[in-house]
């Protein structure tokens, strides 16, 4: 894997970092090892053969190997052997942390350092993935003129979606066939979307100075949509440690589907879609309460 920082559009302000796969394997040191056998008990694949230090192609690039091992003698495919720091989170830090992290539709007209940006999307190397592919590739809109952009587009494609599917013709097929969609409360949504708009002029992207794109090629077969949506959160967390407010906006994801119209406009690949949208800046407000929702359903087994 490589992070590939594309210097080609930093002019624009608006970064794409790559996730490349070069398959190379990890790498046993067989003077190091002390045969306890860790990293192929712990491997999911059962790559591992400790006696010739071999790794089978089965490998799916997990990295647990190289975590385990006592005596630092797994090469990673990328990068350097970090032994692991400790940390002070505890379960209690995280529930107080959680509950203050709100929905930020308010920011502070103030750049984000570059830097802030390229540590949130760094440690994105760290996060879990649903099938160990990561095929999911971030760009970072950060222009004025290109954020409004992205707010104008996505606004035009969801007040068509709105046209079509409140349509006399649609919206009757629609009442027909999937009688639980509610096409008066999508009808009187558009109106007050107009109505609003006059006065607003970003309510999609509420002039956000960053918005990140979780992006990758389109399949109904890959889990890139799982892995946008676990990349997306952890990073929403990281940022609000930040001091910076985060936003999920299925608008923007909704408009940048496959062969959308909108997204050559922020180059992404022909075959991508985006798969999560996160709006970041600066929050203007500060919240002083936690608010109580309902639990989810559970069922022990």
């Amino acid at each position: 894997m490589l992070l590939d920082y594309t210097s080609s559009i930093f002019p624009l302000k608006k970064y794409t970092f790559e996730i490349k796969y070069y398959f190379i394997m990890p790498v046993i040191d067989l003077e190091k090892c002390n045969r306890c056998l860790k990293c192929a008990k712990d491997c999911p694949s059962r790559a591992i053969t400790i006696e010739t230090g071999e790794i089978a192609e089965t490998c799916i690039h997990c990295g647990h190997c190289v975590a385990i091992c006592p005596e630092a003698a797994v090469s990673p495919d990328l990068g350097d052997i970090l032994p692991l720091q400790q940390h002070s989170i505890t379960s209690e830090n995280f529930e107080k942390l959680t509950a203050g992290i709100r929905t930020c539709r308010s920011y502070m007209q103030k750049e984000i350092p570059d830097e802030i940006l390229l540590e949130l999307v760094e440690n994105m190397k760290h996060y879990p993935s649903a099938s160990n592919t990561r095929p999911i590739q971030i760009t970072i809109v950060r222009t004025k003129e290109k954020v409004k952009l992205l707010n104008d587009m996505t606004a035009e494609t969801l007040l068509k979606m709105f046209g079509f599917v409140t349509s006399p013709v649609v919206g009757g097929i629609i009442q027909l066939f999937a009688p639980s969609i509610n096409i008066k409360g999508l009808k009187q949504y558009k109106t007050k979307f107009l109505e609003l708009r006059k006065t607003n002029d970003s309510l999609i992207c509420h002039q956000a100075p960053a918005v990140l794109l979780f992006h990758g090629p389109a399949s109904r077969l890959g889990m890139g949509e799982a892995d946008a949506n676990i990349w997306a959160t952890y990073t929403s967390i990281l940022a609000n440690t930040m001091g910076l407010g985060t936003c999920f906006n299925g608008f923007i994801k909704n408009a940048m589907g496959k062969k959308s119209k909108v997204n050559p406009k922020f180059d992404l690949p022909p075959n991508h879609k985006v798969y999560a949208a996160l709006l970041v800046g600066y929050p203007k407000v500060k919240y002083q309460n936690e608010t109580s929702r309902k639990s989810p359903e559970v069922e022990l087994l």
